[in-house]
């Protein structure tokens, strides 16, 4: 049950700071915009996810 609690602490954390580059984000110039925080955000959350998954089964 430890390792639950790890990977839902990572989901959160990693909730945060996505919110917070798509936040820093300028939408007025899409051209500027790093996007390598936002899709490492995204995919650290969907790896804990399949993670999740597994550990249940």
């Amino acid at each position: 049950m430890n390792k639950l609690y790890i990977l839902y602490f990572a989901i959160i954390v990693s909730s945060i700071l996505l919110i917070v580059n798509v936040s820093k984000l300028d939408f007025d110039n899409l051209q500027n915009g790093s996007y390598t925080g936002i899709i490492g955000n995204i995919l650290l959350i969907l790896a804990m996810i399949v993670t999740i998954r597994d550990l249940k089964n």
